[in-house]
């Protein structure tokens, strides 16, 4: 009962700072741990028929620096929760989507970054998108579209639309943003190969800083897995040390 009402005023917590920001999203934040003259961001964007909650205990877990915002998509889902933009299941792990949505949800996401950054006093040139599933499929189209405000992006679980690949964008711009791409060996929902497809694709691109891993694991997160995206956030955000000059 005590982690019960614990958690409950985390939660209470958060959704009391959400009136800063003006905006038609629902979000919880925490706020750094560790103060800093600009703190780093972190957008968080669940999967298909989810909420705002769903990643967001993860973020008691990261570095102490960041800013989290955990973002509910603005479309219900059928059989409930939220959406990033209607999606259809087909057989053999494929699916049928409204672009036009996702389209809107990525005006509402990068209006909502912008004002955070403005609001929160932020570090406006390391803001991170982590995105699970259908919300990994945001992150790549909002990185794709809006490089110059993206910093990196960490997908989970996800895939890239087709759309995505052929908008007109400054290319060279995306081959600076850092991606850390994760997917399951077994996931039941999208297929691995999904995942190999847009790394290669990124590759395509000349994207420097580019990490793919693979783990046991279904549709799901794993305790490797956010291990792993935890120091690679770390290491992200942490300036290069300059080699020693010889005397």
């Amino acid at each position: 009962m005590r982690n019960i009402l614990i958690s409950y005023f985390s939660l209470a917590l958060a959704v009391s700072f959400s009136q800063k920001i003006s905006t038609s999203l629902t979000y919880l934040v925490k706020e750094p741990v560790q103060k800093t003259t600009k703190a780093p961001v972190i957008i968080m964007l669940h999967g298909y028929g989810s909420n705002e909650a769903d990643l967001f205990e993860i973020s008691n877990t990261l570095d102490g620096r960041f800013i989290v915002f955990s973002l509910r998509a603005p479309f219900e889902a059928t059989g409930g929760g939220f959406s990033w933009y209607t999606l259809e299941f087909l057989p053999d792990r494929q699916f049928k989507y409204n672009y036009k949505e996702a389209t809107e949800s990525r005006a509402k996401i990068l209006s909502f970054i912008s004002k955070a950054c403005s609001t929160y006093g932020v570090d406006s040139t390391n803001v991170f998108l982590m995105g699970f599933s259908q919300g990994a499929m945001m992150a790549y189209d909002l990185a794709l579209n809006a490089p110059k405000k993206i910093k990196g992006v960490l997908i989970l679980s996800g895939r890239m639309m087709e759309e995505s690949k052929t908008i007109k964008t400054d290319w060279q711009k995306v081959t600076q943003v850092k991606f850390f791409i994760a997917h399951g060996q077994s996931d039941n929902v999208i297929k691995l190969a999904e995942a190999q497809k847009a790394n290669d694709f990124l590759k395509s691109k000349q994207v420097a800083d580019l990490t793919y891993a693979t783990y046991q694991m279904p549709h799901s997160l794993s305790g490797k897995e956010l291990t792993d995206l935890k120091r690679w956030l770390v290491k992200a955000i942490s300036p290069k040390k300059e080699p020693a000059v010889k005397k």
